[in-house]
């Protein structure tokens, strides 16, 4: 398996003979950069404060997924991923294939819906590959979590159950590194609708 943070030519000529490459792109994540994911989820109604971090709503995990096999998890994120979670970066995959679902999926703000991942997989060429933007690289000697996570990564990797189901291109796994994702202008000096007059009754007449 060769282990990279960037998709260098050497990471494309293993793609293209057939091999396996995980990619690590944890800190570099452009197309995403945007999303700000905690652990907890955003408030009720972050239009009210002007789309103050966070922005995610948790996450959806395949559970059911063979690269889980070393990491006992459910299909949401509990207490075990908060090393993982909180803070760290997503990546945007909206320009993916509409049928095309990650591994983990942070759940974007209502307001915007983006499709996010944290961890993917796909055949590309002729070979293939796992993308994780997780930290799995940084002081693993005293992060038992994301080593566990890295190590059952590396053994699903290298067994015969690592058959991805879906095809990308390499530019689109390129573009999460060097291009900006959807960038939304959510922040305003109004106030939100939900504080306006209705139909000319103030603030009192309409709730009081």
């Amino acid at each position: 398996i060769y282990i990279t943070d960037n998709i260098d030519a050497k990471a494309k000529q293993i793609l293209e003979q057939g091999g396996k490459v995980l990619f690590l792109p944890a800190g570099k994540v452009e197309k995403g950069k945007e999303v700000v994911q905690y652990m907890t989820p955003s408030f009720w109604n972050t239009s009210w404060f002007k789309m103050r971090p966070p922005h995610t709503q948790g996450s959806l995990i395949n559970d059911f997924h063979p690269v889980f096999k070393d990491f006992p998890t459910e299909s949401w994120t509990n207490l075990q991923w908060w090393e993982l979670v909180n803070r760290a970066q997503v990546m945007e995959i909206t320009d993916f294939p509409a049928e095309f679902q990650p591994i983990v999926q942070p759940i974007d703000t209502w307001f915007v819906n983006r499709k996010l991942a944290s961890l993917f997989e796909a055949n590309v060429g002729k070979g293939k590959i796992v993308v994780c933007s997780f930290d799995l690289k940084n002081k693993l000697e005293n992060r038992p979590v994301a080593r566990q996570l890295y190590y059952s990564i590396l053994n699903y990797m290298n067994s015969n159950l690592f058959h991805p189901e879906n095809e990308l291109k390499p530019s689109l796994i390129e573009d999460l590194t060097r291009k900006a994702g959807e960038r939304i202008n959510t922040h305003t000096s109004d106030a939100p609708d939900e504080l306006k007059n209705v139909e000319g009754l103030g603030i009192m007449d309409a709730f009081g």
